[in-house]
């Protein structure tokens, strides 16, 4: 939809707007993203997560039979292992093009670049920047994980405040470490808000996931509840055959839905990013008082 109704970015959006703006972008000019998405992450997404998920039903199988031949264990282990680190590393990489390239299709719009945007130039524009993508995610986490370790408010705290550290850097270009202390800038004055709108984000996110996702837990619980009560009742606690491969197939559409569904946040937090620069900064007021000027 190149030619729909434009989205003007700098601007300042209360929190109901700043959601809605959020599925209106993805609606009108979420295309070349998600076209770059199914290209790029996707089949990364299939291959790795189905390795990786095959390979964990095999370790469950292992469990629920309990080999007796200690050899024969091991070698099934290292053989599964062998799988699944190859699968995790490619759903890593995987997960940062879709990153990536979501942040920088946000930053191509914002430059008027995003007209006749292919695929292939959207994937190189993201494979130049995964480093500082990479980089904050990294020091976020680590703060993120290390406030949830001291105190479950600290997490919160560093989850809010380096919520806008990706956007930062997409449009500002401040590097891995530099995007967390913008993030917190831009954030100062307005956490309560800003940690509102990451909540609900985040369950909007998590219920379209779960919404997909349900039918593959369903057959699991049951799965699962048959298999322990056939060991309870004296009969061959066993995994069916079939498993393996469903395990496979479930994983790997789990982590495409996620991937498809992460410019919810992505955009919501450009959103906020653009919003709080403008509220706080006044950077669109100024581009067109030098617009007047020259005119």
């Amino acid at each position: 939809m190149q030619n729909a109704e434009p989205i003007v970015l700098r601007q300042v959006r209360d929190f109901g707007q700043l959601i809605s703006t959020t599925f209106q972008f993805l609606r009108r000019h979420g295309g070349p993203l998600f076209r770059a998405i199914l290209v790029v992450g996707l089949p990364a997404t299939v291959v790795g997560g189905f390795l990786a998920g095959g390979t964990i039903a095999q370790l469950q199988g292992l469990q629920f039979s309990g080999g007796d031949d200690a050899s024969e264990v091991l070698s099934l282990m290292t053989s599964s292992f062998a799988l699944m680190i190859p699968g995790i590393l490619v759903l890593i990489v995987g997960w940062l093009f879709v990153v990536s390239m979501s942040h920088e299709y946000i930053r191509a719009y914002h430059l008027g670049e995003h007209h006749g945007l292919t695929t292939g130039e959207l994937a190189k524009r993201g494979a130049s920047q995964i480093g500082p993508y990479l980089g904050a995610s990294i020091l976020s986490g680590l703060l993120f994980a290390l406030g949830f370790l001291l105190c479950i408010l600290p997490g919160f705290y560093a989850w809010t405040v380096l919520s806008l550290a990706l956007a930062a850097h997409a449009i500002e270009r401040t590097g891995g470490a530099g995007a967390l202390g913008r993030s917190n800038q831009l954030v100062s004055g307005d956490f309560w808000p800003t940690l509102g709108l990451v909540i609900v984000v985040t369950v909007i996110n998590a219920v379209i996931n779960g919404i997909v996702q349900l039918p593959f837990t369903i057959v699991g619980i049951v799965i699962g509840i048959n298999t322990g009560l056939d060991g309870l009742n004296g009969g061959e606690a066993s995994l069916p055959s079939w498993w393996t491969a469903y395990n496979g197939v479930a994983t790997a559409v789990q982590w495409c839905v996620q991937m498809l569904t992460y410019p919810i946040v992505a955009v919501c937090m450009a959103m906020k990013y653009f919003s709080r620069v403008e509220e706080t900064e006044g950077h669109g007021l100024q581009e067109k008082i030098a617009g007047f000027d020259r005119a």
